[in-house]
């Protein structure tokens, strides 16, 4: 079969409105992972975390995306591995939901940045189950994520407890993401807490919360270091190994410091990698945009060429403190210019179009691709109307990805499975 071609793609995206994700679809698919009494309030989250519609992509990019997500991984393993403190096998088994979003530009898919706890994961079968339930994540489970990586770094030895631990975790806007982990674990056997970073304590040897012995923390917060004080018990617990936390300051610091986005983008630094690495340095190199430290000596040039760069805060999450080129004033530059940033070639991202309440609109799409470790496993889109990514405004949010094998937009159409292209309510603007 030929494969479907981009004009194909484009058509679906800004035409197709057949697979809405309605309420009652996340209610079921919700009720199916937390039971009835707990299904109306997450089809409530679930609402708010949703873009509402899928989007489709060719399947060839799937494989496109995983390659290069692989080999930017390796690099970053190789690098991590020139450092005395580093254990590359400890660091990619703790690289657990890694995330390696890209901008899928006219030129190809354009890494933008890697995460090192990356939420969602446990959202996405959830929205496959709801929009198209034939196309669930056909035997993918998030928690087997974090079940290997127990294995690999405590071989032979029982997990029995697994806290799942943020800064208040209720109050953050994935607490349902924690919510499906901590039952998929449960649904495993094993004693799940969701624990807010204060509750723990060190004890004998040991790191506790108010349950009991702790073996595992599968670590949700954004002090990556670990260096805030109402860290310190998690990070000298793990310091001192005596529970497996994951992610921890060290896979941070492989994978996710925005300073390697400048070793990835570099020719020579690339090329001295690539042979350790097992990895195509020219994939690499054209997978990671030119990144450069604005300093002194560079924000001059920087400035005169802000147009094609986009600007963020070296230790930044979220999207936060992150400036397009074409947008910054010169009063902010003046801020930014000496305060840790780093300047990024802008890649346009594709566009997904929504249905919402004043007409269709066009969103911007990034693409996620979580891994374990350097191993890409599945990936999402998270749509955007303003400069960047984030949950706010109306149709924000995730939406999962069909990945197409037709040769035509209307071959596509069926295939994603829209049985009704007539209908006013439901048509995909493409004749059945």
């Amino acid at each position: 079969m030929q494969p479907i071609g981009p004009a194909a793609i484009a058509r679906l995206n800004e035409e197709c409105f057949c697979l809405p994700l309605e309420r009652a679809a996340l209610q079921a698919a919700a009720a199916a992972r937390l039971g009835a009494q707990e299904a109306p309030w997450a089809a409530g989250a679930l609402e708010g975390l949703s873009a509402g519609q899928p989007i489709f992509l060719p399947a060839a990019m799937r494989d496109d995306l995983f390659q290069r997500a692989r080999a930017v991984g390796a690099l970053l393993l190789a690098l991590a591995a020139t450092r005395a403190s580093f254990d590359r096998e400890a660091l990619a088994a703790a690289g657990i939901y890694n995330s390696f979003d890209f901008h899928l530009a006219a030129t190809g898919p354009k890494l933008i940045e890697v995460n090192t706890n990356a939420g969602g994961a446990f959202l996405q079968p959830l929205f496959l189950d709801a929009v198209t339930p034939a196309r669930a994540m056909q035997g993918f489970a998030p928690e087997e994520m974090l079940l290997d990586a127990w294995a690999r770094l405590r071989p032979g030895r029982p997990l029995r407890r697994v806290a799942i631990v943020d800064e208040a975790p209720e109050t953050q806007a994935l607490y349902l993401d924690m919510r499906l982990a901590a039952a998929a674990l449960e649904g495993r056997g094993l004693a799940v807490d969701i624990l807010d970073r204060k509750a723990l304590r060190r004890e004998g040897g040991a790191l506790l919360g108010p349950r009991g012995p702790i073996d595992m923390v599968y670590n949700r917060l954004v002090d990556f270091h670990l260096r805030e004080p109402e860290s310190a018990v998690l990070n000298d617990a793990w310091a001192a190994g005596e529970a497996v936390v994951a992610p921890n300051p060290q896979v941070y610091r492989a994978f996710a410091d925005k300073h390697l986005l400048v070793a990835l983008s570099d020719p020579e630094a690339v090329a001295a990698l690539a042979a350790e690495a097992h990895a195509d340095a020219a994939l690499v190199l054209d997978t990671v945009p030119h990144t450069e430290l604005v300093d002194r000596a560079s924000a001059d040039r920087l400035w005169a060429a802000r147009r094609d760069y986009v600007f963020k805060p070296a230790e930044g999450y979220a999207s936060r403190g992150v400036y397009r080129g074409d947008k910054i004033s010169h009063k902010k530059w003046g801020e930014i210019a000496g305060a840790g940033y780093l300047a990024q070639r802008f890649a346009e991202p594709s566009q997904r179009a929504l249905r919402l309440a004043g007409g269709p609109a066009a969103h911007k799409a990034d693409i996620r691709v979580w891994a374990h470790g350097a191993e890409p496993l599945f990936s999402a889109a998270r749509l955007y109307g303003g400069q960047v990514t984030g949950f706010r405004g109306e149709g924000a949010g995730f939406a999962p990805i069909l990945w197409l094998e037709s040769a035509s937009a209307e071959a596509g159409c069926a295939e994603a499975g829209c049985a009704d292209t007539k209908s006013a309510d439901t048509t995909c603007g493409v004749p059945a």
